[in-house]
């Protein structure tokens, strides 16, 4: 069997021909970040820096997946630095009702747990299968040490989210390992372009609030969408971004569209972009796979999080535990309060002129959709 030199982050490690670069990498004790080995997840994106790998399809102007990307002769590759994985466990401390089917989970660690914005955990609340679901910030852009804030969407039979509120209650035990996903915030000088689905805008906040901490010196545009205007959870984080000076902001909704709410899909909203930008984008994956297309035609940077349907079934354990854990009766959830409106976005023009967002109506039973990490 042939055998090459493969050069990860400045380390020469002793390759076969056919492997994945993350097996090569394993092979010479160099771990290359990965999770789901199945080109999915996006952790384990690498720089071929020079060489050749197969890419296996995964290419993206200089960057392959390394569980896909095979060897095939000598070669260089870069990969960023991330936060060793680890693993934590902690209580939930509260759960808020955001939409008619999205929950806010607060999870208080005994121990914090590194990671960068953008990157996601593996959740594993007791008695349950584990979902992989991105950490957050509050709408005012913080976070206190050790607490992690999830968006989770409640899907109608669904193993887990079915049970926030019910089985899943403040005092319930959570167990995380993480942290994965290399759609996380990345210094550089180019404008920063960010676009958020449904639950994806989770993420995607979490790297437009540490973007205004810490790189503030680059443009940002934000987009924000939802299938209907009810279902835009975020807009007090939206007012932040316009308070703190982004000057465009802009929210979409596909059917129902208010005043202030583009109607159409992010896609219909994505400035120009070139070379210079990057772009993350998290949310269901026709929304990630259009993103991705409109950035690779103009040689933009993209990282991704494609959120993906869950089909997990619960092991005989998790049932049983779930069974003892199971309460007499469900807790009330006390709704977010309402909050002031939103000013018009500012900014390049756009297709549409936006106003205002006004409280939104009563929550409206609406149909489940795919989406969910």
């Amino acid at each position: 069997m042939s055998s090459f030199d493969l050069v990860i982050n400045g380390k020469t490690v002793k390759a076969n021909y056919g492997e994945t670069l993350v097996e090569a990498g394993l092979s010479g004790w160099v771990a290359i970040p990965h999770d789901c080995n199945s080109g999915q997840c996006e952790t384990c994106l690498v720089n071929v820096v020079s060489g050749q790998v197969d890419d296996f399809g995964t290419a993206e102007k200089n960057t392959v997946l390394a569980c896909q990307a095979k060897v095939i002769g000598n070669a260089a590759i870069t990969f960023d630095h991330v936060p060793d994985v680890a693993k934590r466990s902690g209580l939930v401390t509260g759960i808020a009702v955001l939409t008619s089917d999205i929950v806010e989970v607060t999870v208080m660690l005994g121990t914090p747990i590194d990671f960068r914005p953008g990157q996601y955990l593996s959740v594993k609340f007791a008695g349950f299968p584990a979902r992989e679901l991105s950490p957050t910030v509050r709408p005012d852009g913080t976070a206190a040490p050790g607490e992690l804030v999830f968006h989770i969407r409640r899907y109608p039979g669904g193993l887990v989210s079915t049970q926030i509120g019910a089985t899943i209650r403040a005092g319930h035990r959570v167990q995380v390992r993480g942290p994965f996903g290399s759609a996380f915030l990345r210094d550089g000088d180019g404008p920063i372009v960010l676009i958020g689905g449904g639950t994806g805008w989770a993420p995607i906040w979490s790297v437009a609030a540490a973007a205004r901490r810490e790189q503030r010196h680059r443009d940002l545009v934000v987009i924000a969408g939802s299938r209907d205007a009810e279902g835009l959870y975020m807009r007090r984080s939206l007012e932040w971004l316009i308070d703190d000076g982004v000057r465009e902001v802009i929210a979409t909704a596909e059917v129902g569209a208010v005043n202030g709410v583009r109607r159409g899909r992010p896609t219909h909203y994505l400035p120009s972009l070139g070379p210079e930008d990057t772009v993350y984008v998290a949310g269901p994956p026709p929304l990630v796979d259009a993103v991705k297309m409109k950035s690779r035609l103009a040689a933009a940077r993209c990282y991704a999080d494609p959120f993906l349907p869950n089909a997990q079934p619960l092991s005989f354990i998790d049932r049983v535990m779930a069974m003892l854990r199971r309460p007499a009766a469900a807790p009330v959830e006390t709704p977010r309060p309402a909050v002031a409106t939103m000013p018009a976005p500012r900014g390049r023009p756009q297709p549409a002129t936006a106003t205002t967002i006004p409280p939104l109506p009563a929550a409206a039973p609406r149909r489940s959709q795919a989406g969910s990490r």
